[in-house]
């Protein structure tokens, strides 16, 4: 077994520093019953320490920024981070202030630690959150060690656990001032100690925390599940006139579907980020949308953002954005790819998607085109040019109408005007007399839109061996003149 811990120490802090610049020059502080439970930075440099009351943090810098610390933005925050840490591995736990991941099964698929660590850090640090970070064979043994430092170093367990401060321990810290007293200030240093008199001194809760780090009691977790659907709002701190800072907050939108949408072994198609307006009497429309068509179902948070970027970047707001929501418009079932050695067909069409979604993206839609068939018998009008909509492949037809678009041979260039052939010899001449190979392929059709064909098709060659299309156009009964009308590559 193999666990992560994330501890998130100063969670009620990034809750109110997140989306908020000016948190970056001035002193911000979060309190509790007007004590000082965390501060910025800034506010650290003019001397205001957690457990400092609201009126003495006030006297050190009268620019203070305080805000009340809330248990909801709270939760709302370690949801985003589980939500998140649902990319790497189902089985992910709630904890106060963290988060427990078991990663058995997943370092294969991930590379090996350093990648799968990598890849998690970096998700959480763009949600902006601080962690710490710990790894070990017990969940226990990686939460205390998360709790009070950050390390996933290769050691034994009971190295790894030795020098964790006792303080840190839940069933410890009503005996904390005792076991000073005696001079037990590590796990290690207490775990020497007889068991016995650990009993009957502080009860057995505090043996069975011990035993639970070490594996030598078994552990019951409350896995974490994600949501039946995804609807998530996120209320920005401050107006925001420019795109570019939007980016930011709608990537915390992202990586939660697309946690979301691994939860549920499903993708997405086509998505739409709503930019909620200030309201006003002087503007009507409150709510811009943001739409993204992706040509193939996708679920990784790195492509969405490009494509979002992509969008944004031509989005002119008629007023500042306050508020922001994501809604998945069409989600399909897409299962976890398969390892393989060798590009695959389904690899080339996804490369293939990845880039026309970002041509769609930066130049619209309707600008990235593909060619479709109509059900038409005029090679002029049997084809439409229409916005990509999804790479998958169309259904083949059977029977007897595969058979038959078998023999009807088409040219791959197909002339965008008929050209008018002369003849000699009553022979049609194209930089040479012409030899009739195979037809005629008789097409009569059009009635019903005034633009009747009425032609003889037939494959030509000429002296240089170019296989050439050409018909002859029948008026009524009689036959007129030679049209070429493509070539055979």
């Amino acid at each position: 077994m193999l666990w992560i811990a994330l501890h998130f120490p100063q969670l009620p802090l990034d809750t109110v520093l997140r989306c908020r610049p000016e948190a970056a020059t001035t002193p911000v502080v979060v309190v509790e019953r007007k004590r000082v439970i965390g501060g910025s930075q800034s506010a650290t440099d003019c001397g205001i320490t957690p457990g400092m009351s609201e009126a003495n943090a006030w006297s050190m810098n009268a620019a203070l920024l305080t805000f009340p610390r809330s248990p909801a933005q709270e939760l709302e925050a370690l949801h985003e981070a589980a939500l998140w840490a649902l990319h790497f591995t189902p089985q992910v736990v709630l904890q106060d202030a963290g988060l427990l991941l078991d990663i058995t099964a997943s370092l294969r698929l991930f590379g090996g630690f350093d990648n799968l660590s990598a890849q998690l850090a970096g998700g959480i640090d763009d949600l902006g959150l601080t962690t710490q970070m710990a790894c070990a064979s017990t969940a226990s043994a990686a939460w205390l060690v998360a709790r009070s430092r950050g390390e996933w170093k290769d050691k034994t367990l009971s190295d790894l656990l030795a020098p964790v401060p006792l303080a840190v321990l839940v069933s410890a810290r009503p005996h904390l001032d005792t076991l000073l007293g005696i001079g037990c200030q590590t796990l290690g240093q207490l775990r020497r100690m007889p068991r016995a008199g650990i009993a009957r001194r502080f009860g057995n809760g505090l043996l069975r925390e011990i035993d639970r780090a070490y594996g030598d009691e078994a552990e019951v977790h409350a896995w974490f599940t994600a949501p039946a659907s995804f609807d998530v709002r996120l209320e920005l701190p401050a107006q925001v006139s420019n795109t570019d800072a939007l980016l930011f907050a709608a990537r915390r939108l992202l990586l939660q579907l697309t946690g979301w949408l691994n939860a549920h072994q499903s993708a997405i198609n086509s998505i739409t980020l709503w930019l909620h307006h200030e309201t006003t009497r002087q503007r009507d429309r409150r709510s811009t949308p943001v739409h993204i068509q992706l040509a193939s179902a996708s679920r990784d948070p790195a492509h969405l953002t490009l494509l979002l970027k992509e969008r944004l970047g031509q989005v002119a707001l008629n007023a500042p954005v306050i508020e922001l929501s994501l809604a998945a418009d069409q989600i399909v079932p897409l299962a976890t790819p398969n390892t393989e050695l060798f590009p695959s067909a389904a690899t080339q069409a996804e490369s293939i998607g990845l880039l026309i979604e970002r041509l769609q993206s930066r130049l619209g839609i309707d600008a990235v085109r593909q060619l479709s068939l109509v059900a038409d018998h005029r090679p002029e009008k049997s084809y439409a040019l229409l916005p990509i909509q999804s790479l998958l492949p169309t259904p083949r037809s059977t029977g007897t109408k595969v058979t038959a678009q078998k023999r009807m041979v088409r040219p791959t260039w197909l002339l965008a005007r008929p050209l008018a052939l002369i003849t000699r010899q009553h022979k049609p001449f194209y930089q040479s007399p012409l030899t009739l190979l195979a037809g005629p392929e008789r097409i009569e059709s059009g009635w019903w839109d005034d633009a009747l064909a009425l032609r003889d098709y037939f494959i030509a060659e000429n002296d240089n061996h170019a296989l050439l299309w050409i018909f002859r156009q029948r008026v009524g009964n009689v036959e007129s003149g030679w049209f070429l009308h493509g070539y055979f590559g």
